[in-house]
């Protein structure tokens, strides 16, 4: 694996010299300021362009860094030379010096990148220094540990790593994992800090400390998964931090418990057996944010379905994917015994015809709500039908969700007040923008 070292360089050549000769790269890339009176001299200038002073008096010259150094095929000018038009204005170093990072690691991947900022104007070694820790370049400093001269670094002085983990670990924690937070992008934020426990040496506290998020981010990307149980049991860990979304998820745990039958959560807080239904218009929600409205019109279909399941067990003991018609009222028995499934023997009824029924059910609320707004929502499936991921081939746009959606969710939302008593009802939280 090669190793690439990107170095400023300012008005003294003596601590590029030692840190090239300490870190001993197999490619160096200059970033100096450009002009008659730029640091670029000292890297492809004529004669003896690089001046050992001591105070104000010139006591050694020198050739250029790469002959003085001996690099050959270490230093290519027309690839490891970056040059500053204004080595004072942060935006053009950081963006130049960022393209250069960019441009190494598509060309060689595999190479390790060092860089070392000790050189160059206080801006040059800023934006260094930011683009580093930005795409993990390791970091070096050449100093004199009895540094007397405040002006620059002199003949004594050593390269040293910089000790940068808690910087980009506090970088991390307080700008990056925020952002996927804003986002739900639990996936994102559980890679950032496996790489932060994988790749730092960090103390003890922290790293317990990050272990505990990692649990919670992991708990909330399983519960968005709907994958209950190991949310349950990666959150309950963490109840002192959220506890409010720990008790919440134990009622879907519930919820979800007394309609499928295959699911056995450890633990569950009965509720009014609706929470499997809020939980999926609060994923839905979360699609839409992220502009996955194809993902967000599917999560509301299924809320829609599950609505009328849910409703036609609790309340009349009927299963959609095997009706009794013995449960039914007298009077509906022969029409709904037509709907029998010859291969398997079961009447088994989808969303529509689900919703039918309650309507033929004597007062029901949920099938008199459905009478109400049965158009609405018939115009409304035929988006999510269209779409690719049901029987056609169109996109759903933003447009589509933002009236589909509006239609499902109003439709849900106004069953559910109706449905669950008011003592009972305690809407579920959504998922936290922060922690």
């Amino acid at each position: 694996m090669s190793t690439i070292l990107l170095i400023t360089v300012g008005g003294s050549p003596q601590p590029i010299i030692t840190a090239i000769q300490s870190l001993n790269p197999n490619r160096i890339v200059f970033i100096c300021s450009d002009g008659p009176r730029g640091s670029v001299s000292q890297v492809i200038g004529e004669g003896t362009p690089c001046e050992i002073r001591r105070g104000p008096e010139v006591v050694e010259r020198l050739p250029n860094l790469p002959t003085h150094l001996g690099l050959g095929d270490r230093f290519n000018p027309d690839t490891d030379l970056v040059r500053l038009d204004n080595p004072d204005d942060l935006a053009e170093c950081y963006g130049r010096i960022a393209a250069k990072i960019n441009d190494i690691k598509a060309t060689d991947p595999n190479a390790q990148l060092l860089a070392d900022y000790t050189g160059g104007t206080k801006t040059m070694s800023l934006a260094l220094g930011m683009a580093a820790l930005d795409y993990g370049v390791a970091l070096y400093l050449t100093t004199n540990a009895t540094r007397e001269n405040l002006i620059r670094v002199e003949r004594g002085e050593s390269t040293e790593r910089a000790p940068t983990t808690l910087l980009t670990v506090e970088r991390t924690l307080n700008q990056d994992l925020p952002r996927f937070l804003q986002d739900y992008n639990y996936s994102g934020a559980i890679a950032t800090l496996q790489t932060l426990l994988q790749s730092l040496e960090l103390p003890q506290d922290q790293k317990r400390k990050l272990r505990e998020w990692l649990d919670i981010y992991k708990g909330f990307d399983a519960w968005d998964r709907f994958d209950h149980q190991t949310a349950w049991d990666l959150l309950s860990l963490h109840m002192n931090q959220v506890q409010s979304y720990g008790l919440a998820l134990k009622r879907v745990l519930s919820s979800r418990q007394a309609i499928d039958p295959t699911f056995q959560p450890t633990e569950t807080i009965p509720g009014h057996g609706y929470e499997l239904v809020e939980d999926l218009l609060l994923n839905a929600q979360r699609r839409a944010h992220q502009q996955r409205y194809d993902d967000a019109v599917g999560r509301l279909y299924r809320a829609l379905e599950l609505l009328a399941q849910i409703h036609l067990r609790q309340t009349y003991e009927l299963q959609t994917g095997d009706v009794d018609l013995d449960k039914l009222p007298a009077e509906l028995r022969e029409k709904y015994s037509a709907e029998r499934n010859p291969r398997n023997g079961k009447i088994q009824l989808p969303l529509w015809k689900s919703y039918l029924l309650l309507s033929e059910l004597p007062n029901d609320p949920l099938g008199q709500q459905f009478q109400e707004h049965a158009k609405y929502l018939e115009n409304a499936l035929q988006v999510r039908n269209y779409s690719l991921f049901a029987h056609g081939f169109q996109p759903i746009t933003e447009n589509d969700y933002r009236q589909t959606g509006q239609v499902i969710q109003t439709f849900i939302t106004t069953a559910l007040d109706a449905l669950i008593p008011g003592k009972k009802h305690h809407p579920l939280p959504q998922f936290p923008t922060s922690l």
